[in-house]
Order: C-alpha cells, then sequence, then structure tokens
C-alpha cells in the first residue's frame, strides 16, 4: 500500500512564494534533500540486521533471567490471562468470558460476565489458544514481544537517520535503544504477562510498526497498524495527528505543509499544497477505526460510544463518583505522574535501619525517576523543528487526557498510563540536539538500575502475581 509520491507540487503554484514562507521552509527543504537522496537506502543492511538480532536476544536474555530469578514460570499463565479467555470465548461464537465477577475488572451485563479491555491482543493470541487452549503461555508472548521491540525501535531510530532527521550514528542509535527498553518502566511491563501489561507492550509492537512504515511512506499500513495500536491502548489515538503530518510531509521529503500554513496568513489556501493522495488512506483507516470501534462497543456495551468502563466503575468501585474525566483528578494525578518519589522510612526511634520502598506503596513513582533520560527533553535546541513540534503536540494532548482520566488504584512500579506515548518521547531523545556523553549514559545508566530494582520489587511484591 505504499502511496505514490505527490511530486513537483512546487511548480505548479502560479503564485510566487512569500519571502516569509522561504525562510520556514529553507531548513525543511535541505532536509528533504537528504530524506529524498535516501528513498532508495536500505534499512535492512547486513549491520542493522545484526544489530537488530544482538538486540533482541540479549533483551529476550535479560528478561528470561529476571522471570528465572523471580520464580515466574515463562512458559505457564499469569493468573490474569483475560486475553486468553476472551480469544477461547472467541472459539466458541461468544463475546462473554468464563471469568468470574470476583476477578480483577470484570463486569457483569445481563447476568454474563465481560472484559472492557480493547480486543486486539485477544487476536494475536487467538491461534495459540486454538492450538494449546487458554493454558497458552500470556508471559512468554508478551516477553518475546518485548524483546522484539527492542530490534523495532533500534530499527526506527536508523530510519529517522535514513530520513535525514537524525546525525547520530548507529552506535548511539543502539545504546538510546538499551536504555529505553531497560531503563525504563517497559522493563517490570515485560515481565510476568497479565492482561494489563501484555495490553501495553501489544500497543507498543504496533506502535512501533506504524511509525517506521510511516516513516518510510507506507501512511495507508502505518495507520493500519496504529489503528491495531488503538485496540489494544485506546489512549494511542491521538497518534493519528503524528501520522497525519507524516504523511503530509512525506515524511520529510516535501515540507508542503509549512507551505500550506504560511498561505493562510495571507487568507489564500494553498489546495496544491494538500497532498491529497497521501491523506486520504490514513483519513480513511481513521475512518475505519472509528466504525469498528463503535460497532464494537454497541456489541458488547450496548452504545456505540461506552468501552464498558462507565460500568466497570459503577459495578466495582462504587467509591468513584466524579465518572471517567472528571477535573478533580488532576492534582493528583499530576503528582503521582511527576513528583511521587521512592517511600524512604526508619524501623522505628530505636531501629534507625533506612528502608526504601521503590513502589512508593503501590501508587508508583515519577516518570523522571523510572526514566531520568526524559528530563533531556527539555533540553533546549538550537533551531526549531517541526517534526519535534509534531512529537510534543501528541505527547502533550496525550498527558492532558490522563490527568484527566481515573487511573487510580493501580498497583505498579511506574506511571504505566503514560506508557503509551513512550515510543514518540523515545522519537524525541534521539531528535534532540543533547550529546550522547558521560553524563547521558550516567543518566541511562541510573534508570537501568532503578528499573531492574524496582521490576524485582514489584514482581516480588504484586498481590496478583502469576508465580
Amino acid at each position: 500500500m505504499r502511496q505514490t509520491p505527490w511530486n513537483d507540487v512546487s511548480s505548479s503554484r502560479s503564485m510566487p512564494v512569500a519571502a516569509a514562507d522561504q525562510e520556514i521552509d529553507a531548513p525543511a527543504d535541505k532536509a528533504a534533500l537528504v530524506a529524498e537522496a535516501s528513498r532508495g537506502t536500505r534499512l535492512l543492511t547486513r549491520r542493522n540486521a545484526l544489530v537488530a538480532l544482538a538486540l533482541f536476544l540479549v533483551a529476550l536474555a535479560f528478561m528470561l533471567s529476571l522471570e528465572s530469578r523471580l520464580g515466574l514460570s515463562v512458559t505457564g499463565v499469569s493468573t490474569e490471562p483475560y486475553f486468553n479467555e476472551q480469544a477461547e470465548s472467541w472459539l466458541h461464537g461468544r463475546w462473554d468470558v468464563d471469568i468470574p465477577i470476583t476477578a480483577p475488572d470484570i463486569e457483569t451485563i445481563n447476568g454474563k460476565n465481560y472484559l472492557y479491555y480493547p480486543p486486539f491482543p485477544a487476536l494475536l493470541l487467538l491461534p495459540f489458544v486454538a492450538l494449546f487452549g487458554v493454558s497458552a503461555s500470556d508471559i512468554l508472548f508478551t516477553t518475546l514481544l518485548s524483546a522484539a521491540n527492542t530490534s523495532l525501535l533500534y530499527l526506527l531510530f536508523e530510519q529517522l537517520r535514513l530520513n535525514g532527521w537524525s546525525k547520530r550514528a548507529w552506535s548511539e542509535h543502539a545504546l538510546v535503544t538499551v536504555f529505553c527498553c531497560f531503563g525504563t518502566i517497559n522493563l517490570y511491563l515485560s515481565l510476568g504477562g497479565t492482561v494489563w501489561f501484555t495490553a501495553h507492550i501489544v500497543c507498543m509492537t504496533c506502535t512501533l510498526l506504524a511509525l517506521l512504515l510511516a516513516l518510510r511512506g507506507h501512511y495507508g499500513w502505518g495507520a493500519a497498524l496504529l489503528g491495531c495500536a488503538f485496540f489494544a491502548r485506546f489512549s494511542v489515538a491521538l497518534g493519528f495527528l503524528l501520522l497525519l503530518y507524516l504523511a503530509w510531509q512525506d515524511a520529510g521529503r516535501q515540507p508542503l505543509l509549512g507551505r500550506f500554513v504560511s498561505s493562510l496568513r495571507i487568507y489564500r489556501p494553498d489546495w496544491v499544497a494538500v497532498p491529497w493522495r497521501r491523506l486520504l488512506p490514513v483519513a480513511m483507516v481513521m475512518a475505519a477505526v472509528a466504525v469498528l470501534f463503535a460497532a464494537h462497543n454497541a456489541l458488547v456495551f450496548g452504545s456505540p460510544l461506552d468501552t464498558g468502563y462507565t460500568a466497570l466503575l459503577q459495578q466495582r468501585y462504587p467509591q468513584v463518583r466524579d465518572g471517567v474525566f472528571n477535573i478533580s483528578y488532576v492534582p493528583a494525578n499530576f503528582v503521582n505522574m511527576f513528583f511521587n518519589f521512592p517511600y524512604v522510612s526508619f524501623g522505628d526511634l530505636f531501629n534507625r535501619q533506612l528502608q526504601i520502598d521503590l513502589l512508593n506503596k503501590g501508587s508508583g513513582i515519577s516518570v523522571f525517576v523510572t526514566t531520568p533520560l526524559f528530563l533531556l527533553l527539555f533540553w533546549r535546541n538550537q533551531r526549531f523543528s517541526a517534526l519535534r513540534a509534531a512529537l510534543w503536540l501528541v505527547i502533550g494532548l496525550d498527558v492532558v487526557a490522563m490527568l484527566l482520566f481515573y487511573n487510580a488504584g493501580g498497583y505498579q512500579f511506574g506511571v504505566r498510563y503514560l506508557y503509551d506515548v513512550y515510543p514518540f518521547a523515545f522519537l524525541l531523545l534521539v531528535l534532540n540536539d543533547v550529546r550522547i556523553d558521560w553524563r547521558f549514559a550516567a543518566l541511562g545508566l541510573f534508570g537501568v538500575v532503578i528499573n531492574v530494582l524496582g521490576a524485582l520489587e514489584f514482581w516480588t511484591l504484586f498481590p496478583l502475581t502469576g508465580k
């Protein structure tokens, strides 16, 4: 589904380009020349393939060793393999699941029990459940996908270089990849399976694939993969804004968006600068995703806009009286996301033994503690980048949505509700001007240590662990 490039658009303009427009597009035009020159360059060179394979094997070995130390059965199932149960129900022609109402996050509608979680992870598990039944290992499935994400992230960074947006060497991309996968909450989410963490990892896989395909010019397929990510975690929906931007700009090859915006300033819209052929596939996929979303909700929950979360709160958490989204949640969510720190205490007045709770009693700790490298996202860059602005827009809107969302009550090490914007934050890390030197490495290594310790503590104390 590779779209035909919208070539020679600028030559069809009869009106001269304004001086301000030239000034805006000059840096972008230079990047466009680099991107156009690299259009035929292969991403999977021998070096990239070997590095991606090595990253996969190292990540897999590291996560399997942690699971072994924690006593997690790698080939077993977690105690919340809900997607297995959903797949099993589909094989019998049903949407309801054979999970007791006493299990976490299960709701009852017309006397039957249902999942409110988006269905795509269950669809991926369907062939394995068909072969092995509900005993198919959601733990191994999640771990393998997460290890593959390590390779995908490295290839995504390399594609940025091919498009002319990253000036970093492959070795720097490999180092940032290691820090992003082991020095973030990605590590603890990759262990132990469960419905919650499997959904996050599946969403990450689909989002990385979507971005990679879009950067390679396959905008329709990129939108389709992001649609799959949406049906794993609804909060990734704002990523479609970035795909529209990439399609408009042809992934940096034709910087037409700036030209169109400049034309609006003089009240003479330049419709020639709108690449309809590239935008239309993305828009069509978005429409299809919206239709499927509404159809699923109507079929399972009785209303096109009802995801089932409202009914879950009413049935299982009656203490939540302000609904799914409310401004009253902002203060607590803001502190929890950015200013929660490990809980430090001493035994008593006579026993001054230091005790550090990395989970902060299960409420989780700040994203800047679990991922210190994210502090560098605010590094002042020497020049403006429209791609960075687009990434910040997606991240900012998603963070605002999560601040308004009721997401308390979950036992966690880091704030996992923000994990769905991590792919966009990872891109920003590579795209900013900060040097990868010993200070960058020190922050990254600190993140690895914190996340290894946090993962060990979480899966030791997790009350619903699949040991």
